[in-house]
């Protein structure tokens, strides 16, 4: 999906998301549930906080919903409220894939190397839910890579928290009967 040119000099791992945008995202989870087979989904409500796009700092409120296709985690996002990149992109396409994801133990160290590339961010932020941190930047990639690739770190504390879909199963499987209840979409 990304060259592997961009891949080697951006040191990427395996892919670990495809991030698309909707319009709707009760209609969406249907149909990637109900057509698809896609399940269970992870829905949160979360405010980026900070969030920096174009060097201005914006207050989206975002729906987020997560599962998994195999290895790789699927994220569909829904603005609900507030300026955001995913508005743009929805407003322009009517939404799809917006980006490939890729979780990092260190997002400082890949904005490092993207910018000693020359490649800008085009939105940053931080989303703390449950006891989790999740700091995240999409980057503008689009000449190089054919798409905007976002780099993900997962920690609890100071923590590095690996994401992939055993430790989402537990989430999901112990959510029901945890501050996750009424989030899981079977």
């Amino acid at each position: 999906m990304v060259p592997d040119g961009v891949r080697k000099q951006l040191r990427l791992p395996k892919l670990g998301q495809l991030g698309y945008v909707v319009a709707d995202m009760d209609d969406a989870i249907a149909y990637y549930r109900n057509i698809l087979g896609i399940r269970p989904w992870l829905l949160l409500e979360v405010r980026p906080e900070p969030c920096i796009q174009g060097g201005q700092q914006i207050h989206p409120t975002l729906k987020i919903a997560l599962a998994y296709l195999g290895p790789v985690q699927v994220e569909l996002i829904q603005v609900v409220e507030g300026e955001s990149l995913h508005r743009d992109y929805v407003q322009q396409t009517g939404g799809g894939l917006h980006h490939l994801g890729f979780m990092v133990r260190s997002l400082e160290k890949r904005l490092i190397r993207c910018r000693d590339m020359g490649i800008g961010i085009l939105q940053r932020g931080t989303i703390k839910d449950t006891g989790v941190t999740v700091d995240y930047a999409y980057v503008d990639t689009v000449e190089q890579a054919g798409t905007i690739l976002e780099f993900i770190q997962w920690r609890v504390g100071p923590v590095p928290l690996p994401v992939n879909r055993y430790t989402f199963k537990l989430a999901c499987s112990i959510g029901p009967k945890s501050l996750l209840k009424d989030r899981v979409v079977r």
